[in-house]
């Protein structure tokens, strides 16, 4: 049995996690970065960020985003494109508010730094501008070696109600997308559901009276890109059901005809899964490192102890099977 432990346990919340191993010409203090979901109201900035040089032990640096603007900002990705003035690039997606309206707006947005642990600076592009609901950026390459975003969005038109994952083309500097999205997976099996009762005011959705009515809403997010399974098939990752209840992450896997499959069911082949009889819970919103000699990890947040603890970085090998 696999056991987990926090990376560095904290009585505070480290969710959505994202890793960076930045080349050894663009590193600054560490070897490996992680950046996760938080702000501080007070120092006006937001995502704290985590260094390591072994991935071991951690140190708890500054937050890295300059935000400039009271409002919720969720799930940053990092990426260095050295070719680039300030090279270290972040993807983030920022509410319309705090509070009931921290699930309100949620747009992909840049912003650029000098160094990896940041300041970030918002470069004023909103590459999501056309949809109501946008988060979860990652940024990877395509087996034809062009760029692509994966990222979350809602679907209304029809059911199942929830969030979905899916994928576009980007721009070499990620100041636009150059192509329509396209659905890589939206929910479909019973542990996707986020609520089954779930009012949501804000949100339009036809034939829905929020006065009178509730939906059973899913979710599908937190897609991993780029990945390549030894025979050579495309390969994502998605985080499913409800953060703070049954959470998961579950897999798509390349068929033979280049359609994408969800091999995971609910029954079987979670990539990572909840053991509450050994008080891990509620394992997602993973991201992916591979390392020059072969080896890969996922890291991902987890709730150790009890279903409500915070949420806390965790580190843990990744192999194919």
């Amino acid at each position: 049995m696999t056991v987990y432990r926090p990376l560095l346990p904290e009585d505070y919340d480290q969710g959505d996690p994202y890793i960076l191993a930045p080349p050894p010409e663009a590193r600054s203090q560490f070897r490996y970065y992680v950046y996760t979901t938080g702000e501080d109201p007070v120092s006006g900035r937001a995502f704290p960020v985590y260094g390591s040089d072994d991935l071991v032990i951690w140190q708890r640096l500054d937050d890295a985003l300059i935000v400039g603007v009271q409002s919720s900002h969720w799930a940053p990705c990092v990426s260095y494109l050295p070719e680039l003035e300030l090279p270290f690039v972040m993807l983030y997606s920022r509410a319309i508010g705090v509070g009931e309206e921290g699930h309100v707006g949620h747009t992909i947005r840049r912003a650029h730094a000098s160094r990896p642990e940041g300041p970030f600076v918002d470069s004023g592009h909103v590459l999501t501008g056309d949809l109501d609901f946008a988060i979860d950026p990652d940024v990877y390459r395509a087996p034809d070696g062009s760029l692509r975003l994966a990222f979350a969005m809602d679907f209304v038109d029809d059911e199942p109600y929830g969030t979905g994952i899916v994928e576009a083309a980007i721009n070499d500097d990620l100041t636009r997308l150059t192509g329509p999205p396209r659905i890589l997976a939206r929910p479909q099996h019973d542990w996707h559901v986020y609520e089954p009762s779930r009012v949501m005011p804000w949100k339009t959705i036809p034939g829905v009276d929020w006065r009178k009515h509730s939906v059973r809403w899913h979710t599908v997010e937190a897609p991993v890109g780029g990945l390549v399974s030894p025979e050579g098939k495309r390969v994502y990752l998605y985080s499913g059901g409800c953060f703070y209840s049954f959470y998961a992450v579950g897999a798509l896997v390349e068929e033979e005809t280049g359609e994408l499959r969800d091999v995971t069911d609910g029954e079987h082949d979670f990539v990572l899964g909840p053991h509450p009889e050994d008080e891990f819970y509620a394992p997602g919103h993973c991201s992916w490192l591979h390392l020059p000699d072969g080896r890969d990890y996922l890291l991902f947040h987890a709730r150790f102890g009890a279903p409500d603890a915070k949420r806390q970085m965790t580190l843990a090998p990744f192999r194919w099977t």
